[in-house]
Formats: structure tokens, C-alpha cells, sequence
């Protein structure tokens, strides 16, 4: 599921996926809701943001709707497609598969390095 070229651009699809799932977001919201999650460890570039929503969704993972706001600049809202639920949905099974990897490699870096 992850992006071989680039690994990052994977994590962030699955973040992105992640936040639009529970409540359909504008692109600005998506990218202060990963900080939140991530206490602050991810943040992303607006360009950044952008471009990947917009790839998400010529590729099928997403699609968007403008929302109208009389007092404020209208806003695109992402949400996931099928495809976008299914996709993230796979990406969960993938983690849960890797997880006792995953653990295993944490206790071998604090036994042999104190956990630094």
C-alpha cells in the first residue's frame, strides 16, 4: 500500500484518509488535524497538502465539493470514496500484520540502545 518511490507521500494519503473518514474536511483543517494527532511531530506544507488531495482524487480516493460561505472564502471539502475507504481500510490490515514486527524491533532498540 505504501508509495515505494516515496513513503512519506504514503503515510500521508493514510493520514489524510484517516481524517476525512471520521468528518469530510477542507484542505487546511486536514493539515491542523495531523498536527493534533501527531502532537505537533507532522507538519505538513500547504503545497504539500494540495497537491496530494489533489492527486488522492484524480486517482479515485477522494472526491470534493465546494462549500459556499457568504462571509468567508469558499471552501473545497474532501471525503473519501469507496476505493479511499477500501484503500485505508488495507492499510489498517497492513499496520495490525506489522505491528509484532513492529514491537519487535522497538524492544531490541531499547535494549541495545536504553530506549534513547
Amino acid at each position: 500500500m505504501c508509495n515505494e518511490k516515496d513513503p512519506q507521500r504514503g503515510w500521508l494519503q493514510f493520514l489524510i484518509l484517516r481524517v476525512v473518514c471520521e468528518t469530510p474536511s477542507y484542505g487546511y483543517e486536514i493539515i491542523k488535524k495531523i498536527e493534533e494527532m501527531s502532537h505537533g511531530r507532522h507538519i505538513i506544507k500547504t503545497g504539500t497538502m494540495y497537491t496530494t488531495l489533489r492527486r488522492m482524487e484524480n486517482s479515485g480516493l477522494l472526491s470534493s465539493v465546494w462549500e459556499k460561505n457568504q462571509d468567508a472564502p469558499d471552501k473545497r471539502i474532501y471525503k473519501p470514496t469507496t476505493k479511499g475507504e477500501e484503500f485505508l481500510e488495507k492499510w489498517f490490515e497492513n499496520l495490525i500484520e506489522s505491528r509484532s514486527i513492529i514491537d519487535s524491533m522497538i524492544e531490541f532498540y531499547n535494549n541495545k540502545f536504553g530506549g534513547r
